[in-house]
C-alpha cells in the first residue's frame, strides 16, 4: 500500500495573517509537537495564502517567477521545515490557494478573470470573502497554475492541495470559455439558465468538463516532476446543488489521489449529529481514498476552537466510515492551551489501533443511491410541485399554507427540485443510520450489474435520471434475485433529465398508469393501512408526504397502502378512501420491487416525522437478508461494521451522538448496555479497543457496558 492509501491524519496549523511568525519557530520542536501531541501524520504547509485580500499569487517559498509573500524574501517555509517534517514521520502537502487574488493582482491580467452572463467579472461582483475575485480555468492563468505547480513540487515535498479553483455560479463567459464552447458545440454560450434548453445543459457539462480537465493538467504538471507526488483539490460533497460550482468526484476522481470535501460545522447551518458521517460515506463511495475536512473552528470566529466533544465526534464519525480525518487549527497567537485534548484522544486512539482500520470491507448488504445526474438535470414535470404552499405551521390562530402561487422561473424551480433531493438522501441516510441497518452509497457509475451484484438490496431514492443502460441494469439485478425500494419519479427522466415514455419501466415499478400528482399541501393529508404491514396495525392513519402521485396499480400487484382522498383544509372531515395505492409490492422473475409513489424519504428528511423513517426502514428490513450481525442501541448512537478477512474478524464502530439536545454538543450523555447479537457459531472472542475489555455474553447478547463517545468492538472468529 503506497502511503496516501493507508490510514491518514491531517493537519493544518494556520497563522491567518501572522504567516511570517513561523520563522520565528524552532522548527524541529514544532514538528515533533505536532506528531507528539496531535497524532498526525500528514501536515499541510501553507505555499500561497488564503487570507485577506487575496493572497494566492504571493508564496512563502523559492519559486521562480513569483513574487515572495512579505517577510519570505529570504526564508523558504517549504525547504525549511521539510527536513522535520520527514524526521518525524509526517508528510508534508502544500495548500496552493487557487480561488482567491487581489483586484490589483487581476488588474495584471484582466483577461484571467471569471466573466458572469452580463460581461462583468464575477469578483466585482461577489468580492470573495469581502475582497478579491477569481480566475477562469481555460483561460492563460491555468499555464501560471501549472507553472506554480512545478516550482512547489521542486522543493521535494509530498504532494498538493488547490484550494479550490471552481466555475463560480453563473461563470464563465469569458473570451477563452466562449472560444472553447463555440469549437466544441458550434454555438454561442446561453446566456439565460433554461432547462428545458439542451445547449444550456451543454454548458453546465462544459464546465464540469473544463474544471476536470484543468485538474488533469495539474496532475500532469505534479507527475512530471515527481510521479509519486499526490496532488488533490476540494472537489465537493453529495449536497444536490454541488453542480452550481462545477464540482463531482465522479468526474475529478481519476486526476486526483484524495476525494475530499468540507464539512465545516456551522451553528446555523448544521442539519443532523451524523452530518460528517454523510459526508464520510459519500466521498467514500468513489475509487479514492477520501478525506473529510472539519475545522476546528467555532464556525465563523476562527480563533476559537470548536466544543471538544463536537470536534471529537467529527473525527470519530470520518474514520469510522473509512475516511481520512483532516483539521485546521487556527492559532496565531498561541493562546488555545490544551486544544489538542480532543484531538488527540481520537487520532492517538487510530494511530495504536490502525491495524483495525486497514484491509476492512462493508459487511453491508444495502446500496443507496446519491444521483449526481438527477442532482444537476432533474426538473419534475408536474407543474403543481411549485405551488407555494406554505409551512403547514399553526400558530397565532393561523395556518401557513402559502399563496398558492405557481413558481415559474428557471433557478426556483431548479432549486425546488434540489430541496427535495437534498431531503431525500438525508432522510433516506438518517432513517437507515438512526435504524442501525448497515448500508453503503453508490453513485451514479455503480448502476451496473457488475457493481450492483455485491448487494442484496437497492434503494432509489428518487432517482429521477437514469440512462437507458442504467434501467436495463437495474431490471437485470432484479430479474437475477436482487431487491429494489424506490420512490416517486424514479427512471422517468433520462441522464440529462428529458422526460422518456418508457412504459416498461413504469410496469416494471408495478405501474399501469400515472393519472398526475395529488394536490401538495402540508398537512391534514393521510395514507390508510388496508391490512397489518409491519409494525402498522391495519386501518392506521399515517402522514402522506406533501408530494405523492395518484398512481393506478397493475394486475397482481400488493397494494397494502392507499391514499385518502385529499382534504383541501385544516379541521375538516377525513376524506374516504381513495383508489390510489400508497405503495406497490412487485415480484419480477426472481426478485422483488416495493415502489412508494410519494416522495417519504423527502417527507422524512425535512419534516422528520417517525412514521416516516420507520415506514422507509420497515420496507427495507422486509427486503434485506438476515443481519450478521444486530446491535441494540439508541438510534443516536452510529453503528459501522466492516469484516478483514485476512485476520477473520469483524470491527463494530459505535460513535455516541447523544449529546446535551443542542449544537455543538458540549457533553457526551453515556450510553448504557449496549446489546450485540452476533448470528455465527465460529465466534471465538470479543472485546472492546478502549480498554480491552472482553464482553459479558448474556443470553443471546455481548454487552457492552457503558458507551461515552467511540469505541470499536473487535468480534474474532475461529
Amino acid at each position: 500500500m503506497k502511503w496516501y492509501e493507508k490510514p491518514v491524519r491531517m493537519m493544518r496549523w494556520d497563522y491567518m495573517n501572522n504567516i511570517t511568525k513561523m520563522r520565528e519557530m524552532d522548527l524541529d520542536k514544532l514538528a515533533k509537537m505536532k506528531k507528539e501531541k496531535w497524532h498526525i501524520n500528514c501536515e499541510w504547509i501553507v505555499g500561497t495564502p488564503g487570507i485577506s485580500p487575496g493572497g494566492g499569487y504571493l508564496t512563502t517559498f523559492k519559486a521562480e517567477g513569483f513574487q515572495r509573500y512579505p517577510g519570505f524574501e529570504d526564508f523558504d517555509s517549504l525547504r525549511e521545515y521539510l527536513p522535520y517534517a520527514h524526521k518525524y514521520g509526517i508528510k508534508l502537502l502544500v495548500y496552493l490557494n487557487m480561488h482567491w487574488y487581489s483586484y490589483e493582482f487581476a488588474k495584471i491580467h484582466p483577461d484571467w478573470e471569471q466573466t458572469t452572463s452580463n460581461g462583468q467579472a464575477y469578483g466585482k461582483i461577489h468580492p470573495l470573502y469581502g475582497n478579491g475575485t477569481t480566475f477562469c480555468v481555460n483561460s492563460p492563468w491555468r499555464d501560471w497554475a501549472f507553472k506554480l505547480i512545478k516550482e512547489t513540487m521542486k522543493a521535494k515535498v509530498d504532494g498538493i492541495f488547490l484550494d479550490g479553483p471552481v466555475v463560480f455560479p453563473d461563470c464563465c463567459y469569458c473570451q477563452y470559455c466562449q472560444e472553447k464552447f463555440k469549437k466544441v458545440y458550434g454555438k454561442d454560450i446561453p446566456g439565460v439558465e433554461d432547462w428545458k434548453d439542451n445547449l444550456w445543459k451543454n454548458f453546465v457539462e462544459f464546465r464540469r468538463n473544463s474544471l476536470a480537465e484543468f485538474l488533469r493538467d495539474a496532475q500532469n504538471a505534479v507527475k512530471e516532476i515527481n510521479p509519486e507526488g499526490v496532488i488533490f483539490l476540494n472537489a465537493g460533497g453529495w449536497q444536490p446543488s454541488g453542480w452550481r460550482a462545477a464540482r463531482d468526484i465522479e468526474k475529478m476522481e481519476s486526476y486526483q489521489d484524495f476525494n475530499g470535501a468540507e464539512e465545516f460545522f456551522h451553528s446555523k447551518r448544521a442539519r443532523t449529529i451524523f452530518d460528517t458521517s454523510m459526508m464520510a460515506k459519500y466521498l467514500r463511495a468513489g475509487e479514492k481514498p477520501a478525506v473529510v475536512f472539519s475545522d476546528y473552528t467555532m464556525g465563523s470566529w476562527h480563533y476559537i476552537p470548536l466544543e471538544p466533544a463536537e470536534m471529537k465526534l467529527a473525527l470519530a464519525q470520518t474514520i469510522a466510515n473509512q475516511a481520512n480525518p483532516w483539521f485546521a487549527f487556527f492559532d496565531p497567537l498561541a493562546k488555545n492551551r490544551g486544544a489538542n485534548e480532543p484531538v488527540a484522544e481520537i487520532l492517538e486512539f487510530a494511530e495504536k489501533n490502525e491495524e483495525y482500520y486497514i484491509k476492512s470491507s462493508s459487511v453491508a448488504r444495502i446500496a443507496l443511491h446519491f444521483s449526481r445526474q438527477s442532482s444537476t438535470y432533474y426538473l419534475s414535470q408536474f407543474d403543481s410541485l411549485y405551488k407555494d404552499i406554505g409551512t403547514g405551521k399553526e400558530e397565532g390562530l393561523m395556518v401557513d399554507q402559502g399563496t398558492g402561487k405557481l413558481v415559474i422561473d428557471w433557478r426556483k424551480r431548479k432549486s425546488v427540485n434540489e430541496f427535495l433531493l437534498y431531503n431525500a438522501y438525508l432522510g433516506s441516510y438518517l432513517s437507515l443510520t438512526r435504524g442501525h441497518i448497515p448500508f453503503d452509497i453508490i453513485l451514479d457509475k455503480d448502476l451496473t450489474l457488475k457493481k450492483l451484484k455485491r448487494y442484496e438490496v437497492l434503494i432509489l431514492p428518487n432517482s429521477a435520471c437514469l440512462s437507458k443502460k442504467q434501467r436495463e441494469s437495474i431490471k437485470e439485478f432484479i430479474g437475477q434475485g436482487g431487491k429494489l425500494f424506490t420512490s416517486f419519479e424514479t427512471g422517468f427522466y433520462d441522464e440529462r433529465g428529458n422526460l422518456v415514455e418508457d412504459k416498461d419501466w413504469k410496469n416494471f415499478l408495478g405501474v399501469e398508469k400515472i393519472e398526475g400528482l395529488f394536490p401538495p399541501m402540508a398537512g391534514e393529508n393521510y395514507i390508510i393501512t388496508k391490512e397489518e404491514f409491519g409494525r402498522f396495525q391495519k386501518n392506521k392513519l399515517i402522514e402522506r408526504p406533501i408530494l405523492a402521485l395518484k398512481v393506478k396499480a397493475e394486475n397482481g400487484v400488493k397494494t397494502p397502502l392507499f391514499f385518502l382522498n385529499p382534504i383541501p383544509r385544516v379541521y375538516m372531515p377525513l376524506g374516504d378512501v381513495s383508489s390510489y395505492p400508497a405503495l406497490l409490492i412487485k415480484k419480477y422473475i426472481k426478485g422483488k420491487i416495493i415502489y412508494s409513489p410519494s416522495l417519504l424519504e423527502a417527507f422524512y428528511g425535512e419534516y422528520r416525522i417517525k412514521s416516516s423513517s420507520y415506514l422507509i426502514n420497515q420496507i427495507v428490513e422486509m427486503l434485506s437478508p438476515k443481519k450478521i450481525i444486530e446491535v441494540k442501541a439508541p438510534p443516536t448512537v452510529e453503528v459501522e461494521i466492516y469484516y478483514q478477512k485476512d485476520s477473520s474478524r469483524y470491527i463494530i464502530h459505535l460513535i455516541n451522538g447523544s449529546g446535551d439536545m443542542e449544537r455543538p454538543i458540549s457533553n457526551f450523555i453515556p450510553v448504557f448496555e449496549i446489546k450485540i447479537k452476533i448470528n455465527k457459531k465460529d465466534v471465538k472472542r470479543v472485546f472492546n479497543l478502549r480498554d480491552k475489555r472482553k464482553l459479558e455474553k448474556i443470553n443471546d447478547f455481548y454487552v457492552l457496558p457503558k458507551l461515552i463517545d467511540y469505541d470499536i468492538i473487535v468480534i474474532e472468529l475461529k
